[in-house]
């Protein structure tokens, strides 16, 4: 079995002035993992651990069989000899070189050099850039160069910190779809580092929830979005209803904003906060939690509504088109369903840092 057959294991302890990294990281040889977090979580010290650019206090970093570091055993491989691609989220590129320098900057040489620098220009659509240097070139074109970079070199692993963020909106969509073409084929594990919920849902097909340096969940991407860990995991992902809870019995919960009671079955386990599924409540005047209708929006195939409970906590619901919408101002009840209430522990957080990236940093990565 050769490496390119094989998952990308790691266990690493990390720690700087007011933050640590400590986590267990599997990621198989198929499809995207991405990784999300708030700002200073981590997300980016965890690929240039894995890049070999910082060197973990304790742990080991395995791919297959190879061993690209292992405290213990006194194992750390320079990056230019893990077969790892980064792709940096500047992108990085040298600027005194051409596009098709900065692609063949990490191949060896030889007479095939040409040749995959060409192939490569075809497959990112660069053709007829070869000789441009990097200021000359649309953002979209640099993250397109920067990624044939990445993936030229065949590398073993492949590590993207946020690939997409340097591009305009109108773009990130057609960018998403020539990244799944270019790396669906590729059977290495691949790691995405994102902000981003929509390259989430488009491009992965696992997610991991990074907060205060720690893997607070990681899975299929549909399940942690559908079902999150904690309070703090439901932020990341983008849930608006999180109500904080006075008094919880498993089966009743309580707050200034009112009362909502579970579903039969077995008692749920203590809760701090309860999560509303914006997509399952529906307005009922004589039944369910006061509101007033704040703000309404046309998202085309729904109507968003911000609402207003009673203790002035925001809400966030979705009605389908085909159902009454009441005009801003409205003062209604909104019944919630049972099985669209999620109940939730909290976690705190951590101060963010920075980490600046620059060319003489991707330098290092390759010979």
């Amino acid at each position: 079995m050769t490496y390119r057959e094989t998952s990308l294991e790691a266990s690493l302890n990390f720690s700087r002035p007011g933050f640590r990294l400590r986590l267990d990281l599997r990621v198989p040889p198929t499809g995207v993992t991405a990784l999300i977090g708030p700002s200073g979580c981590g997300k980016s010290t965890l690929l240039r651990l894995l890049a070999g650019l910082e060197a973990p206090a304790a742990g080991h970093i395995r791919h297959g069989d190879r061993v690209l570091f292992d405290r213990a055993r006194r194992i750390d491989l320079a990056p230019r000899h893990r077969r790892v691609g980064l792709l940096f989220q500047e992108y990085a590129l040298f600027p005194h070189l051409s596009v098709a320098g900065n692609i063949a900057y990490g191949l060896p040489r030889g007479s095939g050099r040409a040749d995959a620098v060409a192939r490569w220009l075809a497959r990112l659509q660069l053709d007829g850039l070869a000789e441009r240097r990097p200021d000359t070139l649309s953002g979209g074109q640099r993250q397109r160069v920067a990624l044939a970079r990445a993936l030229a070199s065949e590398p073993g692993v492949l590590l993207l910190d946020e690939p997409f963020s340097a591009v305009d909106f109108s773009l990130r969509q057609a960018l998403r779809l020539l990244f799944q073409e270019v790396v669906a084929d590729r059977q290495v594990p691949t790691i995405l580092v994102t902000h981003d919920l929509e390259d989430v849902r488009q491009v992965a097909d696992r997610v991991g929830v990074l907060i205060d340096g720690e893997l607070r969940q990681l899975g299929p991407t549909t399940e942690v979005f559908a079902r999150p860990a904690d309070a703090e995991v439901a932020r990341v992902l983008g849930w608006h209803n999180l109500l904080p809870v006075a008094s919880w019995d498993g089966r009743t919960a309580r707050g200034d904003w009112g009362t909502l009671r579970l579903g039969p079955g077995e008692p749920a386990a203590p809760a701090d906060f309860i999560a509303i599924q914006p997509d399952g409540p529906r307005l009922d005047s004589e039944h369910g939690l006061p509101v007033e209708i704040q703000r309404v929006i046309d998202m085309g195939g729904y109507h968003a509504l911000s609402c207003r409970l009673s203790d002035h906590s925001p809400l966030r619901i979705h009605l389908p088109k085909s159902a009454p919408c009441p005009a801003p101002g409205t003062r209604t009840r909104l019944d919630v369903q049972a099985d669209t209430v999620i109940p939730l522990p909290a976690r705190s957080t951590v101060p963010p840092f920075a980490l600046p990236i620059d060319t003489v940093t991707l330098a290092r990565m390759y010979p």
